[in-house]
């Protein structure tokens, strides 16, 4: 309790008028021969007046963003709201998934800064998220649009090509 009192500035105790009521002495103690008087925050009323406001403003609920501060990553509950949101497809190739074969993806990597947040989330396929690394977004989707191009073309006859 003293040391919410002292971090509320209740270092001392009360002068004037007030001294009188906050000047109950609960022990003297010598050191160096100099008598400290020592109070109890609780018998410092503007301080205990304090405290009680400290104490009701750490009680008032803080309302929660459920899809900033709530782990999507590592909750499999939360896991399959993201795989929803993207109706468990890949954000990168467009593949179809099913709940087994969908993986996330962090948008921005964990490594970089990224949080398990559910807009830091996309659902990816296997093969484009452990290809993708920690590079870029922008730079997988580029990636993965050349091999999609490059499939193609090989699977075109070779009369188109002449």
């Amino acid at each position: 309790a003293i040391r919410e009192a002292l971090l509320w500035g209740c270092t001392g105790f009360a002068t004037g008028s007030r001294g009188e009521e906050c000047n109950q002495e609960r022990r003297r103690h010598e050191q160096g021969g100099n008598t400290h008087l020592v109070l109890l925050p609780e018998e410092i009323p503007w301080c205990l007046e304090l405290m009680k406001q400290a104490q009701a403003e750490q009680q008032v609920p803080k309302p929660v963003d459920e899809t900033r501060e709530v782990d999507f990553y590592n909750i499999a509950e939360n896991r399959l709201k993201v795989f929803e949101r993207d109706g468990y497809k890949c954000k990168y190739c467009a593949k179809q998934l099913t709940r087994f074969s969908a993986t996330l993806d962090h948008i921005q990597p964990v490594s970089k800064g990224g949080t398990n947040t559910m807009d830091n989330l996309v659902t990816a396929c296997l093969h484009c998220n452990s290809s993708r690394g920690s590079r870029p977004v922008m730079d997988a989707i580029k990636k993965n649009n050349a091999e999609q191009t490059a499939a193609s073309d090989a699977n075109k006859p070779v009369s188109n090509f002449l």
